[in-house]
């Protein structure tokens, strides 16, 4: 795995054209290295990363692009704290999310005349519906850990900051323990399987699987179930 810690406490974390600009690198970097099964993004401080009033948002269209290729490793978002504005759409960005249970999260841009930039419009209508987005757009609000669990934006929340360690040492244990080309496979397919009708996103996975079968991880995931013994993937 791969961790990647947003270092600005002193501004808030804020997602600037700099700091845009080493997260593209960086996350290019990651993806290229095919021994990395997950990428892990938090933050230093008492925030992820929220925005100021005239803030000029970098650019996260690399990021996004990188984390939708195919063969890129599972991203996990590990919210220390808010994540408001370009902090919440890298958040979105990923494939999990948990975060500690005094976070918050919103799209405050339009009080400003805004609109978000980096796929918020689009990522976050596919992760929690079109009705709950148009809420979040279009009122500006903040929704609280409890309401982000109850919509589907977080997938896990603990409820003290020390315990979120924690919380990423369980998930990263549970996901790097499979097949590391079956986890980049199962985001393929979930991912592209979005865009496609039914039909076609069967025959996908129906592919993958075909694929998945000439593999070493494969044979190996069927040896060791035979001897009753933990797997040793290799990643081929």
């Amino acid at each position: 795995m791969a961790t990647v810690i947003l270092d600005r406490p002193d501004n808030g974390n804020r997602i600037d054209p700099e700091m845009a600009g080493a997260l593209t690198e960086v996350c290019r970097l990651v993806a290229e290295d095919d021994g990395i099964v997950l990428l892990v993004i938090t933050a230093n401080g008492s925030v992820f990363s929220v925005v100021g009033e005239n803030d000029e948002p970098g650019d996260l269209t690399g990021v996004n692009n990188t984390f939708r290729k195919p063969g890129a490793p599972a991203v996990l978002v590990a919210l220390n704290g808010d994540a408001i504005g370009p902090g919440l759409e890298l958040a979105l960005a990923a494939d999990l999310r948990i975060c500690v249970s005094s976070a918050r999260f919103g799209f405050p841009g339009l009080a400003n005349g805004v609109l978000p930039q980096n796929g918020g419009t689009q990522l976050l209508p596919r992760l929690v519906g079109p009705a709950w987005a148009k809420d979040m757009l279009l009122t500006g609000r903040m929704v609280d850990a409890t309401e982000a669990l109850a919509i589907g934006l977080v997938n896990r929340v603990v409820d003290q900051p020390s315990q979120l360690n924690d919380m990423v040492s369980e998930l990263t244990g549970q996901i790097t323990a499979g097949s590391p080309i079956g986890a980049r496979y199962a985001k393929e397919a979930v991912g592209k399987g979005m865009d496609l009708t039914l039909e076609q996103g069967l025959g996908l996975e129906a592919d993958l699987n075909v694929i998945l079968q000439s593999t070493s991880d494969r044979a190996e995931g069927l040896k060791s179930f035979l001897e009753k013994r933990d797997p040793d993937f290799n990643g081929s």
